[in-house]
């Protein structure tokens, strides 16, 4: 085939790189797909590979369906077999024949959600936990998250058996696997957990696997967790053919001086096979070639860091130098401190505090040690003990952590330990510190201050220490060796690591040592990952012998402190020199890396810094950055040329991604031409939103003879799809729900389907549980326990004590007999299941129980519309009989198993479509509505207040944007209900990140769910002006109408003039802690400044009033 003709440049190239690894960057509507489906097509036809050695994974079961069907088109060959699907699919089909090796049956059960949750209940009730102090959503998610990381339930019993909470979560974890093996069924979780398992106990059967997929794709691999991640890797080892399709959308500024062999290099001038200058270990300096130079587009905050010497130097906050604590006097810290099995507390000490007589020694050393505790964060350096007590309470209040201290024990203090131990148990100041170091830039890998490792009662901590440069000096290479080292007691862990084949040397006492030098600074770091993999509870702590006398932690920039030590080049020579100013920035360019092979870190400023690291939040993002770290020969292609959307769209998708920071530099565009501007609209309600919509669509079927299935509404959550639901209703506007009660999520379906599922595996008894009495068969609830009491007695599954019933104590000669009866009944489908259709084995359940007749026999309405539901799954039956190979009962149960409600969406049906911005991924519609666009809907509350999720957020809305192909709008609502409160959210952020020139305003004069409205069009000055979002709290919506027609019928009207504010500030001058006066809350200090289109919207910590947010614009503020 022609494929030059087909494709565009870089689809071409992507399409025709077949061998080696491959990672395609591609935006919405770039065409990925017809990459991937043209690059199997050449492979088959032009190339001759065998179908049956490519593996191919998509996002959804019907993209691989349509994808498969593509290729169908495109070659001769029967490619029916071929395994193109989702990655729980693929990983179900290899169970299906392989997991006999892990101890289970081929014909195992697989769990839904409904499911899943009945045994975690069962689980809890046996555990005696009450559901107040832990619900089953919580656990579930806990098991699912440990499931996804690959941490077995064994593994987090052992990590957590000092914390209370996770212990009992561990408990649950432990027995639901007991169960669901018991019951030779798995959970959605386990499919993917699973295979990794197989695959690492049984290498014979992952080398089978890696013969077999010679060829392996993978669509959306930005969002694979870690589980995917590792099955993906473990596949691809063999022959590294690996192609990858993502979208990242996901260290120093440009100007930085880097210390070169020329002299001082501007960063962005650096080159690769340059030599730079990078530290040699203990004062030393040496000359390091650059082997690449990474760039990135950046939007966000800058450290800019002053020394006592005067270097200075700015970095993003993640970015990793070199530092070392001071005792510093005449300074308080503000800290965050942590206990393992206890959590975390804030504090405040002096910088220095005596330990003994006449001895000084770090404050955060002593409190540390006073608290028994593992690990220090420095939050705020005080000067004054008035201003560190308000920043203790301030950070205290602000992120719900308590000041209390860990134990009672000679501390003289009105709560016990019993008290204390609740306190800690019943506040999750797990999340509250996880939520502070993101918005302060801390790093839980790197404490300010931590314990050394010791043995005391119950309480053991192993640490690794990794010392670079530390050793002797090689000849040959110009620089320093690295040491290893792991000093501990116990006979358990010391043969676990002899058996690891470590050299173990004995100490004094019991402990015993692994201790050894490396040349290269990344088998030193190779070493120390793969000693930390041997055991839990080791902790990794890095640190750099780069001046005479000292070594220095490895620290983010965003760690720093004033009084803290960097390393930096005086004349040729690596020197200590102390932080005497830190100050944020905000910064919107490019920044950069260099990567320095042997070293690992290089000068720039005149100070040492490292190559980059950061701590991508979600695997999802860490695996396509690590990609080609992961693959050093990776080959990457960027699709940039979008077919989809018209210009004004894919310009508002970029103008919006460009501010996440974690992202790689691609931009889409397009052949189609500009299109329509982006509509923006600000309803009075939620409601008048909803009308809105509605009489817009009415209004382009009129005018533009469109149809219903051009348009879709995209929000958040789906609870925001009520309000559209009841005005589509009374607008007689025919509407579909994606993402709602799914079909295979309905009562009557359940039961039907547990029949088939417990008929097919008789030792599910979860799906037992739910039909033993279904219809009524006089079997309650009372005979069920004590049913389930014996089986659990025995270690047996329920079906297999009810097959003599007679040994169970206390059951009545009625139950006995109805259960008679009902195993007979079983045992006759469990016989012709492979001897008829599912079809027909669901007409002989639906007779032979009663089921049907049950249902016709009622006088329930809803009951006429189960018996359709029930004849729409016969149908599906039929439907799979005629499509599938495997005619099977089990291959029926694996496909509903795995559809997923987007699968069922079909695009040829006239309604219009409503579905959150996930389930929108890989959709497409003329016109889109984005709804809710507000702060604390869209972003919702928690990404406003969470770098990480901000970009999240920002990513989905660039997803959403990017679903329309010729119309877009984007609107949101002054008030709202919410809890059954009139509430008001200021407009999204998102808006106001689209160029200005790409948008425009529309107003309906008069709102009105019943009827229509004029349109018109306001400047784009209105729009900056947030109206309502700031001045509107909860009032009715006719005042907020007479507000709102008071301003935009004002002829004069100037955000200046009406303001009428006195102000010496400029927005410029507004930065985080400047000291301001306000004419009524007095002196202050701003402690956050967030841009809101044009304005600031500021926070002060004012000494006399409190904390208080304020509109730059708006405040009377003065600087001091």
């Amino acid at each position: 085939m022609d494929l030059k003709a087909l494709l565009n440049k870089e689809q071409y190239e992507a399409a025709v790189t077949i061998q080696g690894p491959l990672l395609v960057l591609a935006g919405a509507g770039s065409g990925k797909t017809r990459v991937l489906t043209y690059r199997i097509a050449h492979m088959i036809e032009d190339l001759g590979i065998p179908f049956y050695n490519i593996l191919a994974i998509t996002f959804t079961n019907k993209a691989a369906g349509e994808m498969k069907d593509r290729i169908k088109k495109l070659v001769d060959t029967d490619i029916e077999n071929m395994w193109v699907s989702t990655f729980h699919s693929c990983c179900v089909r290899i169970l299906r024949r392989e997991i006999d090796k892990l101890g289970y049956n081929k014909n195992f059960a697989i769990y839904d959600s409904s499911d899943q949750k009945t045994l975690v209940k069962q689980c809890m009730k046996e555990l005696n936990i009450n559901d107040k102090e832990i619900d089953e959503k919580e656990i579930i998610s806990k098991i699912g998250k440990q499931k996804d990381n690959l941490v077995t339930a064994e593994e987090y019993k052992k990590r957590n058996e000092k914390d209370f909470r996770k212990n009992k979560i561990a408990d649950v974890y432990l027995l639901y696997q007991k169960k669901l093996k018991n019951s030779n069924a798995l959970d959605f979780d386990d499919l993917i957990f699973k295979t990794v398992e197989l695959f690492k106990k049984e290498p014979e059967v992952l080398k089978f696997y890696q013969n077999k997929f010679k060829y392996i794709m993978v669509d959306e691999y930005q969002d694979t967790n870690k589980a995917q991640y590792q099955l993906v890797k473990m596949l691809a080892a063999g022959h590294r053919n690996i192609f990858v399709v993502g979208d990242d959308d996901q260290c120093l500024p440009e100007g930085s001086l880097v210390n070169s062999e020329n002299g001082m290099v501007k960063i962005e001038e650096v080159l690769p096979n340059q030599y730079v200058y990078s530290a040699a270990g203990n004062g030393e300096v040496i000359k390091a070639k650059v082997e690449k130079v990474i760039k990135k587009q950046y939007k966000g905050v800058l450290v800019k860091v002053k020394t006592e010497s005067g270097k200075e130097i700015s970095a993003t906050p993640n970015h990793i130098t070199f530092a070392a604590l001071n005792i510093v006097p005449e300074v308080y810290y503000i800290y965050l401190m942590y206990k393992n099995g206890m959590g975390y507390r804030i504090g405040q000490t002096q910088a220095i505090r005596s330990r003994y007589k006449d001895k000084l020694d770090s404050g955060l050393a002593v409190r540390l040690n006073q608290e028994k505790a593992d690990k220090m964060w420095i939050i705020k350096c005080c000067k004054t003990k008035a201003e560190a007590t308000f920043y203790e309470q301030y950070y205290s209040v602000k992120y719900g952590i308590p000041t209390a201290v860990f134990h009672d024990k000679g501390r003289g203090i009105a709560m016990s330990q019993e008290q204390l131990n609740k306190l800690f148990k019943e506040i999750d100041s797990y999340s509250a510190a996880e939520r502070l170091m993101r918005e302060l830039f801390l790093f839980e890998d790197y404490p300010h201050h931590f314990s050394s490792a010791v043995t005391r009662g119950d309480t053991s901590r192993k640490i690794i220490n990794i010392s670079y440069f530390s050793c002797k000096r090689s000849e040959r290479r110009g620089y320093y060796s690295h040491r290893v080292s792991l000093i501990t007691s116990g006979a358990e862990a010391r043969e676990r690591f002899t058996k690891a084949g470590f050299p173990v040397r004995a100490e004094k006492g019991h402990t015993w040592r692994v201790e050894t030098e490396r040349s290269l600074y990344d088998d030193a770091e190779a070493l120390g990952r793969k000693l930390n993999s041997t055991m839990d509870g080791l902790s990794i702590i890095r640190k750099a012998k780069l001046t005479k006398d000292r070594s220095y932690y490895f620290m983010p920039f965003g760690s720093l402190r004033e009084g803290m030590s960097i390393v930096s080049n005086c004349n040729g020579e690596l020197v200590e020199d102390v932080i005497s100013e830190i100050s944020f920035e905000n910064y919107e360019g490019f920044v950069y890396d260099l990567s320095i092979p042997e070293l690992r870190q290089y000068i720039a400023n005149d100070v040492v810094v490292h190559n980059c690291i950061y701590q991508w939040r979600g695997a999802d993002i860490k695996n396509i950055l690590d990609f080609e770290k992961d693959y050093p020969e990776t080959k990457v292609i960027k699709l940039e040329e979008n077919y989809r959307s018209k210009g004004n769209i894919l310009n508002a998708a970029n103008s919006v991604i460009k501010n996440n920071s974690q992202r790689k530099n691609k931009v889409l565009r397009t052949i189609n031409p500009l299109g329509e501007k982006i509509k923006i609209y600000r309803a009075y309600s939620d409601m008048d939103e909803g009308s809105f919509i509605a009489n817009e669509i009415k209004r382009l079927m009129e005018k533009e003879n469109r149809s219903f299935k051009d348009f879709a509404i995209l929000y958040r959550t789906n609870a925001q799809s009520r309000i559209f639901e009841d005005v589509f209703m009374k607008r007689a506007i025919p509407y579909r729900i994606i993402g709602g009660l799914k079909f295979y999520d309905r009562k009557e379906i359940k039961d039907i389907t547990a029949y088939l599922k417990f008929i097919n595996n008789l030792q599910d008894d979860i799906s037992l549980r739910r039909i033993i009495n279904v219809p009524k068969r006089a079997i309650g609830n009372s005979t069920v326990e004590k049913i389930q009491e014996f089986a659990s007695y025995m270690d047996e599954c329920m079906y297999s004590v009810l097959l003599d019933i007679e040994n169970i104590p206390g059951l009545s000669k009625k139950a006995i007999a109805s259960i008679n009866k009902f195993t007979s009944l079983i045992n006759s489908f469990n016989r012709n299941k492979d001897k008829v259709s599912v079809s027909t084995l669901i007409e002989e359940i639906l007779e032979s129980t009663g089921y049907l007749k049950e249902l016709k026999d009622s006088n329930e309405i809803e009951d006429i519309s189960r018996i359709e539901n029930i004849k729409e799954l016969v149908s599906a039956a039929v439907e799979f009989e005629n499509s599938s190979e495997d005619k099977s009962l089990s291959a029926f149960l694996e496909k509903i198993a795995l559809v997923s409600d987007i699968d069922n969406y079909d695009e040829e049906t006239d309604t219009t479509v409503m579905m959150t911005m996930h389930s929108a991924k890989g959709l497409e519609f003329p016109a889109v509505f984005m709804a809710g666009m507000e702060n604390g809907i869209f972003p919702g509350t928690q990404s406003l207040d969470n770098f990480s999720e901000m970009e999240e957020s920002r990513r989905l809305c660039y997803v959403g944007i990017t679903r329309a192909k010729e119309k877009l709008y984007l609107t949101s609502a002054s008030t709202r209900r919410v809890f059954g409160r009139t509430v008001s959210y200021a407009e999204s952020d998102f808006i106001n990140e689209i160029s200005p020139e790409l948008k425009e305003v529309i107003r309906e004069n008069r709102p009105s769910i019943n009827g229509g409205g004029n349109r018109t069009v306001v400047s784009e000055r209105y729009l900056n002006l947030n109206i309502n979002s700031h001045s509107i709290s909860s009032f009715s919506n006719r005042k907020a109408e007479k507000a709102i027609n008071s301003i935009l019928s004002s002829e004069n009207f100037s955000t200046s003039e009406s303001q009428n504010v006195q102000s010496n500030v400029n927005l410029e001058e507004v930065s985080v802690g400047r000291k301001v006066k306000h004419d009524k809350f007095g002196v202050g200090t701003i402690v956050s400044a967030v841009k809101n289109g044009d304005d600031m919207k500021v926070t002060i910590a004012f000494d006399n009033m409190g904390i208080k947010q304020l509109m730059f614009s708006m405040a009377p503020l003065k600087l001091i």
